[in-house]
């Protein structure tokens, strides 16, 4: 009985004393980023009376209270705050980014101590501190800290501040800080991107028709993105990074900015001078006392910043109460307006609870403001259209026994304002599907033009086309490779190879053209260097392409010298170098010189044309290969590409998969069906065939295809099966031809893709559908002759997607 007693007590006991023992926060290999507030512990210090040394003794011997939000807010509090995370680096990685992703406090003074409580590091920072001294630029307060390799240390934060006291902590690794700030800069871009492109929008509309509810939205919504701009601490960065002063008061003045314009633009939208007059005074009068006392913002900032907050929360209330009465008046407009300001009342108000602690902190609620904003300004933009609407309507109606002309006028104003409000759901889209259909029918009759007997003008313009028409295909190519990279989706491959000849050919290239410019286009190759490999022949190929063709293009009348050997550090690496004698590059142009559309300038797009895109893509190739890419460079004196690849020397008969060279592979007969609802392509198709040699029947949709399949006298080797077509399109159509082939009805015979996609999922689909391989357009006789000859030497094989 007394054992049964003395359990549950001692149990009791411990849970009491665990608070005591502290948290800490152990850093391990497996995981690069931690929520430092969970845990924390809190000590408040009004009278200014703790040091760093008796606040870290204090916290350590259980003083406090402990912070179990990942997002601590503890509303406005007067004097000093200490917090103490306890670390645990059991890391060989001294480095972490400690990162408070609340801007805005007066001063932010970061201590770090080793487990014996000596002091190792101080740092200071906040908003009351010009924003070019600190040690990292950005928004948000950052310090780079050393925690001491498998040993404990201290954190100890010292805030201080007039506005609300947040400690969001977190602690991440370089690398995790680096893609968390990228993603979060790209969600601010989209954000407040659209917030301008909102306003500008308005501002065009204003400026064509002259309704002053657009001016007033465009300034309610501008003061409104300012607002949120600055309490991101974008502002201090971007705006008025030296004015530390300006940043610290210019809170409550925004706040009463945009409570005066909000005012100016309900009363306005509503028409609340005819519809409620005293009210609208009312307004008024409260629009011009905000304004009044934007100046005495600046007497104390603790103050003005609550009673401004404090001031903003029941006028969301209001509006929806106003927009209820006039909707139950059967005013509209005014329902699109009531959805707006549920919104941004319910995010107003959660927010401001938050401010003053009534409900707890969090990630969601700290950025509820920016999507209540974006909410509200999509639906204010249709109530606006929708008020527009109305007004036209009744102008119609009252001016519908006037003069013909000024009904005119009134028909030609409301299409303009039609157009203008439809122009934001218009957009521009150059879709790759879309653009190599065409090149399909310009590369694929250029292919079967060039067997026939053409004079030397004939063959001269036929050479141009062919360029032109692999220039704009090569410009497609660079913009999905480019989207593939970004979204981390680039497959890369590891086959045998043969070095030399992947490098001949990749000069063999730009022969004619060095000739055209006087240059001198040479190779050489060490002797160790072998001539079969391990790696991606594809992505060296573009690599190597990439960089000859841009030594050619900005040489003229020099050399331009690839030279390739083993590294003598490492013999699996091969070290490229592309050296010319062109133009150069200065030191400035050469530090973006691999950033996304980058150029030397401007003028060498103007005269030398391209994206800016292959060389950022060359780099990205390699990084992901696993090598390093880098240049030296002197205006005028030429340049020198290099890069270093894994590429390890394999024997010549290595069990491993080759790749087949075109020249080997000889031309045989055959029967196909070609399935293609686009005349132009099927023409292509069918004439690359036959002049490969093989025989050839078509078919313009997926049910002829089945049909003549089901009727044909002689069974077909292979079909090439367009993916988009109407009515039955080629997935479902190679899914029933399948069928039919289970079902016994149909022989056995391979399906190939012949389609305009070249993105990932696309060609997944075309393998899900049952299809063994997947050619993109726009074709040419080698690439469709070794695909064919592949399949129909062996038709189990599964083929992966081949795009130009």
């Amino acid at each position: 009985m007394t054992k049964g007693r003395v359990l549950p007590i001692g149990l009791m006991l411990m849970a009491l004393a665990l608070p005591l023992l502290g948290h800490s926060l152990t850093l391990t290999d497996d995981r690069q980023e931690y929520q430092g507030a969970i845990g924390m512990q809190w000590l408040a210090d009004p009278d200014h009376s703790l040091t760093p040394s008796t606040a870290l003794k204090a916290l350590r011997e259980g003083a406090g209270a402990t912070m179990m939000n990942g997002y601590p807010s503890l509303g406005f509090q007067d004097g000093l705050q200490w917090f103490l995370i306890t670390l645990d680096n059991n890391t060989r990685f001294p480095y972490w980014f400690l990162r408070i992703s609340r801007p805005h406090l007066d001063f932010l003074d970061i201590y770090l101590f080793d487990r014996n409580g000596d002091a190792i590091d101080h740092q200071r920072m906040g908003d009351r501190i010009p924003f070019t001294q600190r040690e990292f630029k950005h928004y948000h307060l950052i310090s780079l800290q050393s925690f001491p390799p498998q040993d404990r240390s201290y954190l100890l934060i010292r805030a201080q501040g007039d506005n609300i006291i947040e400690m969001p902590v977190s602690i991440k690794t370089p690398v995790a800080f680096s893609q968390q700030d990228n993603q979060i800069s790209l969600l601010h871009g989209i954000y407040y991107g659209a917030i301008i492109a909102m306003c500008m929008f308005n501002l065009l509309i204003f400026i064509s028709i002259r309704e002053p509810s657009y001016m007033l939205y465009v300034l309610y919504l501008g003061t409104f993105g300012l607002n949120l701009f600055t309490r991101e601490g974008l502002s201090y960065q971007w705006l008025w990074p030296d004015s530390p002063m300006w940043n610290h008061y210019s809170l409550p003045a925004l706040n009463l900015l945009t409570l005066a314009f909000s005012m100016l633009f309900v009363s306005h939208f509503l028409e609340l001078r005819t519809r409620l007059p005293k009210i609208s005074r009312a307004i008024s009068a409260v629009t011009v006392m905000s304004l009044l006392a934007i100046p005495f913002t600046l007497i104390s900032f603790h103050y003005s910043i609550q009673v401004t907050t404090a001031a903003v929360l029941p006028w969301p209330f209001i509006m929806v109460v106003l927009s209820l009465w006039l909707i139950f008046q059967g005013y509209s407009p005014a329902r699109y307006f009531l959805l707006a300001f549920l919104s941004v009342a319910l995010a107003t108000t959660l927010y401001i609870l938050k401010a003053f602690q009534i409900i707890e902190a969090s990630w969601l609620i700290e950025n509820i403001m920016q999507l209540g904003t974006f909410l509200e300004a999509v639906l204010l933009s249709f109530a606006l259209a929708h008020r527009m609407t109305v007004l036209k309507s009744e102008n119609a109606r009252i001016q519908r026994e006037a003069t013909e002309a000024l009904e005119q006028r009134v028909e030609e104003r409301t299409r303009e304002l039609n157009s203008a409000l439809s122009a934001r759901s218009e957009f521009l889209a150059v879709m790759s599907h879309e653009i190599r259909t065409p090149l399909n029918g310009i590369i694929g009759t250029v292919d079967m033009l060039k067997s026939s007997p053409l004079d030397s003008e004939q063959q001269h313009n036929l050479n141009i086309i062919e360029q032109s028409g692999n220039s704009l295909l090569n410009l497609i190519n660079d913009i999905l490779d480019y989207s593939r990279i970004e979204a981390g989706k680039m497959p890369i491959e590891q086959t045998r190879f043969d070095l030399h000849g992947l490098i001949n050919d990749s000069l063999g290239l730009f022969q004619h053209k060095a000739r055209v410019q006087s240059n001198v286009l040479g190779c050489e190759l060490d002797a160790n260097l072998g001539h079969f490999c391990i790696g991606d022949p594809v992505r060296l190929r573009q690599i190597l392409v990439n960089l000859i063709s841009n030594a050619v293009k900005f040489t003229d009348n020099g050399t331009v010298t690839l030279t390739a050997h083993r590294d003598s550090g490492n013999a699996d690496y091969v070290l490229f170098e592309i050296i010319d004698t062109g133009i150069g590059i200065s030191p400035e142009q050469i530090t973006h010189l691999f950033d996304h559309f980058q150029q030397g300038d401007s003028s060498t797009s103007r005269r030398y044309g391209g994206t800016g895109l292959g060389l950022a893509i060359c780099k990205q190739l390699v990084e992901i290969m696993g090598g390093e890419i880098g240049v030296e460079s002197r205006r005028n004196e030429g340049s020198r590409f290099w890069f270093r690849l894994p590429l390890p020397k394999t024997e010549a008969s290595a069990k491993l998969p080759v790749v087949q060279d075109i020249s080997d592979a000889t031309r045989s007969g055959g029967r196909l069906l070609i399935v293609d609802d686009n005349h132009i392509n099927l023409m292509v198709a069918e004439g690359l065939c036959k002049k490969l040699g093989y025989t050839t029947e078509v078919a313009e949709s997926g049910m002829e295809a089945i049909a003549v399949l089901l009727s044909a006298n002689e069974p077909f080797d292979l079909i090439l099966m367009d993916c988009e077509m109407p009515e039955m399109d080629g997935f479902e159509t190679s899914r029933s031809i399948i069928k039919l082939q289970k079902e016994g009805r149909l022989p056995r015979v391979p399906i190939i893709a012949l389609t305009a996609h070249a993105v990932p999922d696309k060609i997944q689909a075309c393998h899900d559908a049952g299809m063994v391989g997947h050619l993109a357009k726009p074709i040419n006789s080698e690439r469709l002759l070794m695909t064919l000859k592949q399949v129909l030497r062996d038709p189990d094989i599964r083929l992966p997607g081949r795009s130009a």
